[in-house]
This record gives C-alpha cells, sequence and structure tokens, in this order.
C-alpha cells in the first residue's frame, strides 16, 4: 500500500453513541447532583451514608435527571413473592393442554385423508 495516497477524510473516527453504564459512590444527595455526566449515560450512584441509591441519566444534551431510591433488605420469602415465576401446577396444566391439543390435530389430519 502506498503511504502517500490522499485520504480526505484522513483519521476520522465516526462519533458512537456508545453509553457506559456503571455505578459509583457518593455522598449523599447533593453528591449525587454534583456527579458529573456525559450524554447518553446512566449511572447507579450508592449513598456513602445511607441506605439509597440514585439513578442518574442523561440525555443526548447532557441534561441529566435523578432518580432516589430506598435500599431495602427483604428475605428470600417476600422475593418470591414480588418476582413473577411459574409454578409445578401452571407447566403441568399447560403441559396438559399442548398434549391435548397435539391429539386433536393429529385426528385431524386422519380425517382430513
Amino acid at each position: 500500500m502506498n503511504s502517500n495516497t490522499y485520504n480526505p477524510y484522513g483519521s476520522y473516527t465516526p462519533y458512537s453513541s456508545y453509553s457506559r453504564n456503571t455505578y459509583a459512590f457518593v455522598n449523599g444527595l447533593e453528591g449525587a447532583k454534583a456527579y458529573p455526566m456525559s450524554p447518553n449515560q446512566m449511572i447507579l450512584l450508592m449513598d456513602s451514608d445511607s441506605p439509597v441509591c440514585f439513578k442518574k441519566q442523561s440525555d443526548n444534551t447532557g441534561k441529566a435527571t435523578l432518580q432516589c431510591f430506598k435500599l431495602e433488605e427483604i428475605s428470600e420469602e417476600e422475593l418470591r413473592g414480588i418476582m413473577p415465576n411459574s409454578n409445578n401446577e401452571e407447566i403441568q396444566a399447560l403441559n396438559k393442554r399442548m398434549d391435548e391439543l397435539t391429539e386433536m390435530i393429529k385426528s385431524l389430519k386422519k380425517e382430513s385423508k
């Protein structure tokens, strides 16, 4: 390759809208408000002094919004009540219904022959 070849674009690297989502520790609400943000970024800010965290997001102009959350420990039983999950009975009922529909399809195919 000839190193004297003219490149009108030089070593231009196009702007990437890649946003790095991460977390950091701050001291209270004022620390969260003062935390510097780049455009199109989201960060979880953990308060070093209390069981609180902040979600700070910035738009493409760099304007940031801040949401506050209280951290509270819960037991595994409480978590199971909050988290959606399928129990074994529901799965068995769905499998039974699927078997019924499969049999119906097989019988319809036999009738059409």
